[in-house]
């Protein structure tokens, strides 16, 4: 299943609501500090 990151909390360069969706940005983000401020959202794979 894929997925995108929205933000939760500003971080970064990042605002609240900001969709992240590049697999090494996400894989970035959930593997630091700033995970906290994000959630997953599943996104319809083909």
């Amino acid at each position: 299943m894929s997925f995108h990151l929205v933000v939760l909390k500003t971080f970064q360069t990042y605002n609240r609501g900001d969709v992240i969706s590049d697999a090494a940005t996400i894989a970035k983000i959930l593997a630091g500090q700033q995970a906290t401020f994000v959630v997953r959202v599943a996104t319809k794979g083909a």
